[in-house]
């Protein structure tokens, strides 16, 4: 019964060890194998020398970059020595290989696959897009070859590993950031050269959308068809990177190619007396050139004003009476100060005053084509500038 229960507690053993052995190789397995999906996710996500094509989508509450499986195969076929060197399994096509490259990463949990929220095409189009901006994940978490009618979109949960440029691209968002938050403090040709450049800005965008439209205008009204330059510079759905990508396209085929809701030539012919009509309309009631020109120049003042950045006739009148006191002496250098001051005061008073509703049209704005046969009548005050200036020169004597 001992040796019995001996050998018995010997085989134990024996399968106890055999066992951990076996763990510890799948368990090493398991880390080669990881190793190696992260390998393949840093080639063909963080190399420069990867060829997938990436795009980015909402995936649920986050925002995820993602692929095809066409793109995948399409990618890894032109690379065939990073294939070969990733799968060592012998006796399998290039295809295989790649398939087998694709489930180790899903395997790992680098990927998952997902599809379409949205399986019909967007109200005002014909077909789906490319790229679906918003994604779901499927149940079934296979990768396999893709068929014709088979989207098969990976999105990836690999964090590529932080590079040089990404930190010190987050150093110059905060770097920036401070000095917007200095932004008050900087002199004003700086703040004018900002303002600048955002209304340069803005006016580049708004030449993009005028030529869009005329160019849209002009090829509808000619074959029916509806051609765009830049179709994405108006999307909110694409990341920044995707805004001038492509460059034109007709949004007007189906999935197979075909010309859909082509316009007939009798409405072309009533959309262009209409919009021929609407642009008689806006000529005629354009101002003259002059004229646009005088509300251009106050639209820039009042812009210029509503940001501080526009030194006033106050300004340059008081460092004038500043200078004229520093530089003078004695009793008549005293008395042009008080004079100076005088002057300032009521000229104050004058540009104070034309806040006023009382004051006439033509008073504040002299140069409008209304007012050409306008006199103003200055001759009063002028008078009284006079006597107040001598009445206090004569008081000043008389106190010395």
């Amino acid at each position: 019964m001992s040796q019995a229960s001996s050998h018995q507690t010997q085989q134990d053993k024996t399968a106890t060890t055999a066992s951990s052995k076996q763990k510890l190789r799948a368990m090493n397995h398991q880390e080669q194998l990881k190793e190696k999906a992260r390998s393949i996710a840093h080639f063909l996500r963080a190399s420069s020398k990867s060829t997938l094509e990436q795009r980015s989508a909402r995936l649920r509450d986050d925002r995820v970059s993602f692929f095809r499986a066409k793109d995948f195969y399409r990618s890894l076929r032109a690379d065939p020595e990073f294939v070969e060197k990733e799968c060592t399994i012998g006796g399998k096509s290039m295809d295989d290989k790649i398939e087998y490259l694709g489930n180790v990463l899903l395997h790992c949990g680098l990927i998952q696959r997902c599809e379409r929220i949205y399986k019909d095409p967007r109200k005002g189009r014909t077909k789906r897009v490319k790229y679906p901006h918003y994604l779901e994940k499927t149940k079934n978490q296979s990768f396999s070859y893709p068929t014709n009618d088979d989207d098969s979109f990976y999105a990836w949960t690999y964090d590529q590993p932080m590079s040089w440029t990404f930190l010190i691209a987050s150093w110059a968002v905060a770097i920036l950031v401070m000095l917007a938050c200095l932004f008050p403090l900087a002199p004003i040709w700086f703040k004018k050269i900002i303002l600048y450049l955002c209304v340069a800005i803005l006016m580049f965008f708004t030449v993009i959308l005028v030529v869009r439209g005329v160019v849209f205008a002009c090829v509808w009204l000619v074959s029916g068809r509806h051609f765009w330059i830049l179709p994405n510079i108006a999307s909110d759905e694409i990341p920044i990177n995707e805004v001038f990508s492509p460059m034109w396209m007709f949004d007007d085929l189906d999935a197979n190619g075909n010309v859909v809701g082509k316009i007939g030539i009798v409405q072309r012919i009533l959309g262009t007396g209409i919009l021929s009509g609407v642009l008689v309309g806006v000529y005629k009631i354009a101002p003259e050139k002059t004229q646009a020109l005088k509300i251009v120049g106050r639209a820039h003042d009042a812009i210029l004003e509503q940001f501080h950045l526009k030194k006033g006739f106050l300004e340059g009148s008081n460092e004038t009476s500043a200078n004229a006191t520093s530089t003078s002496g004695g009793l008549e250098g005293e008395l042009s100060n008080i004079t100076a001051s005088l002057l300032v005061n009521a000229t104050n008073n004058t540009i104070n005053s034309s806040a006023d509703a009382s004051v006439p049209f033509c008073e504040l704005f002299p140069e409008d084509d209304e007012c050409a046969d306008y006199v103003p009548k200055k001759e009063e005050r002028v008078e009284e500038e006079v006597t107040t200036t001598t009445s206090t020169g004569e008081k000043v004597h008389s106190e010395l």
